[in-house]
């Protein structure tokens, strides 16, 4: 199968896998919002700024170099997959005896055994690397679709049963433990290789260059981006981390699948033609103008729509999350795009210039957070929003200088549908505006999803934008190799 085909068949599994985890994991989330407490949710958020941080160092970036090697064997193979496992017994060690201590920087004596518990992750996750890599490398993205939606609903409909019947906030470290163990255990059984007993130095030294930058940055930017949690937690509490964090997550959520549906393929089918430049430019600027068509419009409807979205989905208890969230919305309409660097820095073998690069975004993010921390939750998403701006224009021109592109180029490529989105924007606030007092926030907001919608298709279709032109040309040639597949 041509590299194109196989691009379209993956897009078209991972996109699946998508809509069906989303529409999952929105359900999850919306039936454990409405049965837990914003404190449940924040003690989790400040276990996972420290575990999502010891989680980076779980394949220290080999998997990655896994599948951007041009030529593996055997002998990589199962010296990674070694060093996984004993990585994986150290960090969950380590994160175990340290409890105490995470329970003391924060204050909250419950963080002991919830921190102990989901620590067993890194062991059961250190598992499955080689595996996944090995599937994303060959782009068999049919048996990661079978994996992800099986998580989803395994972990979820434990997740919510606990709740239901009265576990708190440990459903959610169950639904944490749960996602990683049936994450393992379905990989191996859909995974034909096996590791042997093997293990050489050189082999390893051969993927350390990458997997060691890459390591880096991911290290320096999960500080950067956690910084926020870390911050709020600490001085503000687990209330007002519960609020920021379903905020975050609100915000991201829809716009992160779009990105992730795509990181999934882009890196190996980037990797496959990394040595011709004007073909990876080409198709890195039509991937942003298909994530933009779809991100930018769910931003600034979302943006318009918070109040009566959020009050009617998550319960007027979380009526502090509307104006975190449109703030967020700002960091929603361009962080889909930023993300895509990490394509070309990956596949280009850039990871040097990748690490190098956000420690300057890292100290300018940390230091917009401890500035914005003086008007609490609020003015820590208003200086996220400011952030994200001020880096953008030299973030594009460091990935532009490995693949030939400008600055201009790439806000050209998208500009048409800003504006189109921006317009949407417009009229879905108008209307909201005439609709009576007396309708219920459900019905408002299903009039403004609609209009929206309608709106946003019909201004998309007769404008004859040509990134919608696109994904819809690509949208059924995708269908298309989806029918082939499972025939």
């Amino acid at each position: 199968m041509a590299l194109k085909e196989k691009t379209l068949s993956g897009v078209s599994w991972t996109a699946t896998a998508r809509v069906v985890q989303q529409l999952i994991r929105f359900g999850v989330i919306v039936l454990l919002t409405r049965l837990l407490t914003p404190e449940a949710f924040g003690l989790i958020g400040m276990i996972i700024v420290i575990t999502g941080f010891v989680e980076l160092f779980s394949d220290a970036g080999f998997g990655a170099a896994l599948i951007q090697k041009k030529n593996i064997e055997e002998r990589h193979l199962s010296s990674i997959f070694w060093i996984n496992v004993l990585i994986g017994t150290f960090l969950t060690l380590i994160v175990g005896a340290s409890a105490s201590l995470v329970a003391d920087f924060y204050g909250e004596p419950a963080l002991v055994n919830l921190t102990r518990f989901i620590a067993l992750q890194f062991f059961i996750g250190s598992l499955n690397t080689v595996q996944q890599s090995l599937l994303q490398r060959k782009m068999n993205f049919k048996k990661l679709t079978i994996v992800q939606i099986s998580t989803q609903v395994i972990s979820g409909g434990i997740a919510v049963g606990m709740a239901l019947t009265g576990f708190g906030v440990w459903s959610l470290a169950w639904q944490s433990l749960i996602t990683v163990g049936s994450n393992s255990v379905l990989l191996w059984v859909l995974s034909p290789w096996r590791p042997k007993w093997i293990y050489d130095g050189k082999a390893v030294k051969d993927l350390l260059k990458f997997s060691s930058n890459l390591l880096g940055f991911k290290i320096i930017n999960y500080w950067s981006r956690s910084a926020d949690d870390l911050l709020i937690g600490r001085f503000v509490g687990s209330a007002g981390l519960g609020i920021y964090t379903r905020a975050y997550s609100t915000m991201l959520l829809p716009i992160s699948q779009v990105t992730n549906v795509l990181q999934q393929v882009m890196f190996p089918a980037l990797s496959k033609i990394q040595d011709d430049i004007q073909r990876v430019k080409r198709i890195y600027l039509q991937a942003n103008r298909i994530i933009a068509l779809i991100s930018m419009p769910m931003m600034c409807g979302l943006f318009v729509v918070a109040e009566p979205f959020v009050i009617s989905v998550f319960g007027s208890q979380w009526e502090e999350v509307v104006p975190v969230l449109q703030i967020l919305c700002f960091v929603g309409i361009k962080q889909p795009m930023g993300s895509t660097s990490g394509w070309i820095f990956q596949s280009q073998n850039k990871t040097d210039v990748q690490f190098k690069w956000n420690i300057v975004v890292s100290i300018v993010t940390i230091l917009a957070f401890v500035i914005g921390l003086k008007w609490g939750v609020i003015g820590v998403a208003a200086a996220y929003a400011i952030r994200s701006y001020i880096v953008w224009y030299p973030a594009i021109t460091i990935v532009g200088n490995i693949i030939d592109m400008t600055f201009t180029e790439f806000i050209t490529n998208v500009a048409g549908v800003f504006f189109y989105s921006i317009t949407m924007a417009v009229i879905v606030y108008g209307v909201g505006l005439v609709i009576p007092s007396t309708w219920t926030l459900f019905s408002v907001l299903v009039i403004q999803v609609l209009t929206g919608i309608i709106t946003y298709l019909g201004l998309i279709h007769f404008g004859r934008l040509k990134a919608y032109k696109e994904a819809k040309r690509l949208l059924f040639e995708s269908i298309e190799n989806l029918k082939d597949d499972k025939s």
